[in-house]
């Protein structure tokens, strides 16, 4: 979704589930295409070029820098083309036509260069008529479109969810009609819904890979409002199955969208708990020397690929009481800041440590404990070994660690492990 051109789906209630279980899902139950057992991880363009920088060119230069970075070498692999690609559609093939000012050879040659790279291509379209930026979408196309897509060789398509109906049970039919229509193709393709509402969390590991569950992340409150949205979800979690919080922010001049580098820093862990996708929106060619050592830093990398692809909860704060409902009306409407608080999540790893955040939302350095209750929530009663993932320093066994935070969205991430544990 593209800010000021959306249509806004409506909070569903309870009884939704039961009544659109027995039809909605065509042909097809449940999504087995085999690919993205752990989070994606990969590069997007729109909150690098958005629209009037996207060209054959820029993107094949964001598909050389990730290599020349070192971002393919920890992991990162899609090179994902989103919304202003495409100009038109052809009124006898009902193909869908590139943009032949910005792409003037068309997609074909942009996909096989990014795939001689030994990278992987990302495509964007929409279930409605048109995409958030207006342009020519899938509604009523999903069969033409998903084996056009197919032909060019994408590897991951990203449909958006603008112009579109608000049923949510039309919202349902449609990702489910490319859902199978993608599965027609033969082609493992990670098929990433983006419809931007929590609700679409229930239904989506029969629909997609991956489903955004909140608005755009363009700004560091909407990082607060996508993580608490998304602490509600962590049971739709599994291989091949994740909920999105939206692309990563960097803090690099040059992108259309940027946080301070703490709160960037922030966000990428933050994200690695929550098992979510690591789509890259930060200007490649140009990383600060901070950026890059976030964007590749192993240790975080692993927490977020777990092969138990578990999602993180929080195990303490002190933010104020909130259902997703009430979130959910939130979004709707201006958004007011993070409130004053702290939070600590956890998320277990298959070598049975824990990742720890600890988390600054209010706007003054706070201390925050992580004391023997919380400790306990992960199965450490006689304390922890911990290991700080970013200084990659071993702090010794504690009981109850106590650390200084940063305010607007200051953090430490840890490993924290049975003190007998020696892996």
């Amino acid at each position: 979704v593209k800010s000021g051109a959306r249509t806004m789906a409506p909070r569903a209630m309870a009884p939704c589930r039961i009544a659109l279980a027995a039809w909605w899902l065509p042909s097809v139950v449940g999504l087995n295409n085999g690919v993205s057992l752990r989070p994606p991880m990969g590069y997007n363009t729109w909150n690098d070029l958005g629209c009037e920088a996207l060209s054959a060119a820029s993107v094949m230069q964001a598909a050389d820098a990730l290599i020349q970075q070192g971002l393919s070498d920890v992991g990162y692999e899609y090179i994902v083309i989103d919304d202003c690609w495409a100009s038109d559609r052809d009124p006898v093939t009902q193909l869908l036509v590139a943009n032949p000012t910005n792409f003037p050879a068309g997609m074909a040659p942009v996909a096989d260069y990014i795939h001689g790279r030994g990278l992987k291509v990302g495509m964007y379209t929409d279930r409605g008529p048109k995409t958030c930026e207006g342009r020519p979408a899938s509604e009523g196309f999903e069969w033409v479109d998903a084996a056009t897509f197919a032909k060019w060789g994408a590897d991951y398509l990203k449909e958006d969810s603008c112009f579109a109906s608000t049923d949510h049970a039309r919202a349902l039919q449609q990702y489910g009609i490319m859902r199978d229509a993608l599965l027609a193709t033969g082609r493992p393709i990670h098929f990433a819904l983006c419809g931007w509402r929590p609700w679409y969390a229930s239904y989506g590991a029969d629909l997609a890979n991956s489903w955004r569950i909140s608005m755009d992340v363009n700004f560091w409150t909407g990082v607060w409002y996508a993580a608490v949205i998304n602490s509600e979800l962590s049971q739709y979690t599994r291989p091949g199955a994740f909920n999105d919080p939206d692309m990563l922010l960097g803090s690099t001049p040059g992108a259309t969208r940027t946080l301070d580098p703490h709160q960037s820093r922030t966000q990428f862990s933050l994200w690695a708990i929550m098992a979510a996708p690591l789509i890259l929106g930060a200007h490649l060619a140009e990383l600060s020397a901070f950026d890059l050592e976030t964007y590749t830093n192993s240790e975080v990398i692993a927490v977020d690929q777990d092969e138990l692809a578990i999602q993180g909860t929080i195990l303490w704060e002190d933010c104020p009481a909130r259902s997703l409902a009430e979130l959910e009306t939130t979004i709707e409407s201006t958004l007011p800041p993070p409130p004053e608080c702290r939070q600590i999540w956890g998320k277990q790893l298959s070598d049975s440590s824990y990742a720890v955040i600890v988390i600054n939302w209010a706007s003054t350095m706070s201390s925050v404990k992580v004391d023997r209750a919380t400790m306990l929530k992960i199965g450490l009663d006689v304390g922890a070994r911990v290991r700080d993932l970013w200084s990659h320093q071993e702090l010794g066994v504690l009981s109850e660690p106590q650390y200084d935070i940063e305010g607007f969205g200051g953090s430490r991430l840890f490993r924290f492990m049975a003190p007998q544990f020696a892996g």
